[in-house]
């Protein structure tokens, strides 16, 4: 290993560390030989490229911080070193004589405690008390000279007043949570009462109740949906009768609550352009807001998106016949003379337009309307009846389905187109007829 220094090299200096002011601080720096050594082996490498040439010539190449100061300063601080040391060994020799005292007072307080229980100890078993007795407690008292023995506490006498006061704090504090209690129930009864009287005028009105068990909810329930007419749509349509703080029965039914209506609405052509010359939209809202009016509506609401859901699938069916979907909420169904457009618009926008609602053509969209209505509750009758036939046996079954059959717009374009069209038919006819006559 090579023995030259560079500049940047860092090594462990071999000079005493410096004395410091306080000498506390000198000590707890101070580090042991052991560790000293590993370090300059891993700095300088083996100790046996170490000479005492190259290390005098590295003193001395090195300042020394005993040389920059001035011999007055260098002997202020001897002196204050020495000062700081002789102060430290003071204190450090006072704490040992007061460690001293107190250890010599404890082992003391332990000596005598010890023979206080040996002489205790040997008015019972006296070779035992003698054991662990000192010589001068030997010499002064005599051994079984102390004894012990059990007291008798004096019979306890019950104080009969205060256990009569803490029975009636007892009792009253038991009367007042069963006051409390009872007008609680009694309230309680209130509420229930008319919630049940409630829940009997909607059964008087006809409307079909059932118990419900749901995670949220275990109680009444009413049915407002068409699943027992016939009517095959994802929604069932049951609602909870739930009662509020109040009493009161709020009628809460699955899912979002549906504000859509059905609307017709009829187009006709003026230069070129169709425009809607009159409309009809179901008739739904109800002036009273009791809870048979909430049924009432929410199976109509029902209803009506059921008879659009229908009409918008039948328009997949017909759509060789140009009838369209537009924006999943507008049905347009073209004919000669004119265009049927059927939509879905809020509750509050059923008197947008009250000129629209006016007129003959307002008719006809009303009467398509009811129609379309009418075939809906066909289509259940229909469906009704085939749930309860009697089904075929297997080998006399058919594969051929109904699911493509269009119910509902297929008998209304037909009644509407084929008029018109059988109108134009018998006018050539008659025209042809006439024009070879003359002939």
């Amino acid at each position: 290993m090579s023995t030259s220094l560079s500049g940047d090299d860092i090594f462990v200096s071999l000079e005493p560390p410096p004395l410091e002011e306080d000498p506390s601080q000198a000590i707890r720096s101070f580090r042991n030989l052991s560790q000293i050594i590993p370090q300059i082996a891993l700095e300088r490498g083996s100790f046996i490229n170490v000479t005492e040439d190259s290390l005098r010539k590295e003193i001395e190449a090195q300042p020394s911080s005993h040389d920059e100061s001035p011999p007055e300063e260098t002997l202020k601080k001897l002196k204050q070193s020495a000062t700081n040391l002789a102060q430290f060994e003071e204190d450090f020799n006072n704490a040992r004589a007061d460690l001293n005292r107190l250890i010599s007072a404890a082992q003391n307080e332990a000596a005598i405690s010890l023979d206080f229980v040996s002489l205790l100890i040997s008015s019972v078993r006296p070779a035992a008390g003698t054991t662990s007795m000192s010589p001068h407690l030997k010499s002064h008292v005599p051994v079984g000279s102390l004894g012990a023995d059990r007291t008798k506490s004096p019979p306890y006498v019950e104080n009969m007043s205060v256990c009569l006061g803490w029975k009636t704090q007892a009792v009253s504090a038991a009367s007042e949570r069963l006051a409390r209690a009872a007008e609680r129930l009694a309230e309680e009864a209130v509420l229930e009462k008319n919630y049940w009287e409630q829940v009997e005028k909607i059964a008087v009105s006809g409307e079909v109740l059932s118990k419900m068990r749901m995670p949220d909810y275990r109680g009444m329930g009413v049915r407002y949906g068409f699943a027992d007419a016939g009517s095959t749509y994802k929604e069932k349509g049951i609602a909870t009768l739930r009662r509020n703080v109040d009493g009161k029965l709020v009628v809460k039914t699955e899912g979002e609550k549906r504000t859509k209506v059905l609307l017709v609405a009829i187009m006709r052509p003026l230069h070129g352009e169709y425009v809607r010359t009159g409309q009809y939209a179901s008739k739904i809202n109800y002036e009273s807001r009791d809870v048979k009016n909430e049924i009432k509506q929410a199976r109509d609401l029902l209803f009506e998106d059921e008879l659009f859901f229908e009409i918008a699938r039948e328009t997949r069916i017909l759509g060789s016949q140009g009838i369209t979907l537009d924006f999943g909420n507008k049905v347009t169904i073209p004919l000669p003379a004119l265009q049927i457009v059927i939509e879905t618009i809020d509750l509050e926008d059923q008197d947008s337009d009250m000129e629209l609602d006016k007129g003959p053509d307002s008719v006809i969209a009303e009467a398509i309307n009811v129609a379309l209505h009418l075939l809906l509750s066909k289509l259940h009758r229909k469906n009704l009846k085939a749930r309860r036939s009697i089904p075929l046996p297997l080998g006399t079954r058919t594969n051929t389905t109904e699911t493509g059959k269009s119910e509902i717009l297929e008998p209304l374009v037909s009644s509407l187109a084929v008029p018109p069209i059988k109108d134009s038919l018998v006018t050539l006819i008659m025209d042809l007829t006439s024009a070879l006559k003359e002939k």
